[in-house]
């Protein structure tokens, strides 16, 4: 994110300076030569905003300043798990990490339609979501420090077992989210079973 922000004030930086050339090359009045940069400098900026979204969720479209909330502490955790997995050379940890990645935009989605579930879901965005984006991080690193040794290597094992489970941690949240839809299903299929054993 921060690196984001940094490259969007560059092409900022470097538009204003551009609209700055052409005032001066056009020899227009001091007022347009001051305000025209500047001007262009916003516009960039403003333009160049990151949309935060998570699966089809845009945080423009999202109800509820608690959800929105969420949404942003969240945003950044999914954004590494996706990226930095799609980079990661093992399919075991990229395979884990995308599936890390598709569990929560699930959850997000879920939340998004029962914003009443919203207080079950906090421990999971400012506990486990960040956990699993900090391994990932973390995982990134040894790969790209090339270091060999036994320790990395155990280190890389606790990585990937911690990811594993993680991706239980992300189920059983969902699962738990999903618990009054599960037992209305069960309640469907009881209630379908009886009035086909009374119509016999």
């Amino acid at each position: 994110m921060k690196n984001n922000e940094l490259l969007r004030t560059i092409k900022s930086l470097l538009g204003g300076l551009a609209a700055f050339a052409l005032t001066l090359f056009f020899a227009m009045p001091l007022p347009m030569i001051i305000l025209i940069p500047i001007a262009v400098y916003v516009g960039v900026y403003m333009v160049s905003k990151p949309v935060i979204k998570i699966g089809s969720l845009k945080l423009s479209d999202v109800k509820g300043e608690e959800m929105k909330s969420l949404m942003k502490d969240a945003y950044e955790d999914l954004e590494v798990l996706e990226t930095t997995g799609r980079k990661i050379q093992d399919n075991s940890v990229r395979e884990l990490a995308l599936q890390l990645y598709q569990s929560g935009i699930s959850i997000f989605e879920h939340l998004q339609k029962n914003p009443d579930k919203i207080g079950l879901a906090r421990r999971f965005i400012n506990y486990y979501l960040d956990t699993a984006a900090s391994l990932l991080i973390k995982y990134q690193k040894l790969i790209i420090s090339r270091v060999k040794g036994e320790s990395v290597e155990k280190a890389k094992a606790d990585i990937l077992n911690g990811l594993t489970v993680l991706t239980k941690a992300f189920d059983q949240q969902y699962e738990r989210l999903m618990q009054g839809e599960i037992m209305d299903i069960t309640t469907d299929v009881k209630v379908l079973e009886q009035t086909l054993r009374s119509e016999e």
